[in-house]
């Protein structure tokens, strides 16, 4: 290309952009923000859940309408594509961390505007394939599929320790109770749940030992009732959800193998809101399902597919503060983020 030539591309640029940021300082929208409301139940007043959005690395790290306009015409490293996301977690600085199991990163999010924008994307050498992730008021755990322990990381996202015990073989799904500052440990193949202090000292080992009912034979995910601090397992391989007390007693399970409504063919996520209702991901069936404190069936959501509130195999999900489910969707390679409501 001449010099002609270049300088003529680049007041063609600027032409556009000049454009570009007067349609913008009246008014520029999101790429990640779901333009039309998408409701669940779509037919009613109050509905369950409003899709707010859908991320998918599409989004880049420039703050400001300005910033992202710049991107789009004159291009940008920062443009990134999520891999396989298996879970996300908001931490205590108020970042939404998410895991892509296939790249062995750890993409960092901070939300402006309504949207969350990339900020960081970090991969750390002793993690390969990160698959959960839970954060506690100092540090971030992650659990890697090729691997026996569970990483700890500083808010820096460096490597400053890890959790382990003789008895753990593959621990999945993590979960942190701020009330108890406990971790609990998911390990599918060890048939148990392990439960941690926050400095790492084992706690409790749930599911391996006592009744039948109460044995578990390939947990899954975890979560706590905020209510009354019980403690909620999906079993996998038994399709069931089993609930133990604070002391670590079985109380009572729910479920059975079907693919219709209230019940689970390939369960992959749990998460509790705080009026005590739970959401359950279901990989087969490729919808999210809500029960009632006994087990009963409110609504579910969602089905197969690659539209906005579809999903393909969801996997972990998360429930933050402000009452927003996020369902990693990683055969989408995204996370769709959902705006919670409780009925009256």
């Amino acid at each position: 290309m001449t010099t002609t030539q270049l300088i003529r591309t680049r007041l063609r640029k600027m032409t556009l952009l000049m454009g570009l940021v007067a349609i913008c300082f009246m008014g520029c929208a999101s790429t990640g923000k779901v333009k039309s409301a998408m409701t669940f139940p779509a037919d009613i007043a109050q509905p369950f859940l409003v899709l707010d959005q859908v991320i998918d690395g599409s989004q880049d790290g420039q703050r400001g309408r300005l910033g992202r306009s710049l991107q789009f015409i004159l291009g940008s490293e920062n443009k990134i594509s999520l891999n396989q996301p298996t879970d996300m977690v908001v931490d205590a600085q108020g970042r939404l961390l998410i895991v892509e199991a296939e790249a062995g990163i750890i993409s960092s999010f901070l939300e402006t505007d309504g949207v969350w924008l990339n900020t960081d994307r970090v991969s750390v050498t002793t993690i390969k394939h990160p698959f959960g992730i839970a954060a506690g008021p100092e540090h971030l755990f992650i659990s890697d599929l090729t691997s026996e322990v569970v990483i700890v990381l500083n808010y820096d996202l460096e490597v400053v320790g890890s959790i382990e015990h003789v008895d753990m073989q593959r621990p999945a799904g993590l979960y942190f109770d701020d009330k108890s500052n406990r971790l609990f440990v998911a390990d599918p193949r060890a048939n148990r749940v392990f439960v941690f202090s926050d400095s790492g000292e084992l706690v409790a080992q749930i599911g391996h030992t006592g009744s039948n009912r109460g044995l578990l034979r390939s947990p899954i995910s975890v979560t706590v009732d905020p209510n009354n601090g019980n403690i909620l397992v999906l079993d996998g391989l038994a399709r069931k959800i089993k609930q133990y007390d604070g002391g670590f007693r079985f109380i009572s399970s729910f479920g059975e193998y079907d693919q219709v409504p209230g019940t689970f063919a390939f369960p992959k996520g749990i998460a509790m809101a705080m009026d005590g209702t739970l959401f359950v991901g279901d990989a087969a069936i490729g919808n999210v399902q809500m029960f009632d404190a006994s087990g009963a069936l409110l609504f579910f959501f969602g089905e197969t597919g690659t539209q906005p509130g579809q999903f393909l195999m969801p996997r972990n999900l998360f429930m933050d503060k402000s009452q927003r489910l996020f369902v990693a969707d990683p055969y989408n390679n995204r996370v769709q983020v959902f705006q919670y409501f409780a009925q009256p």
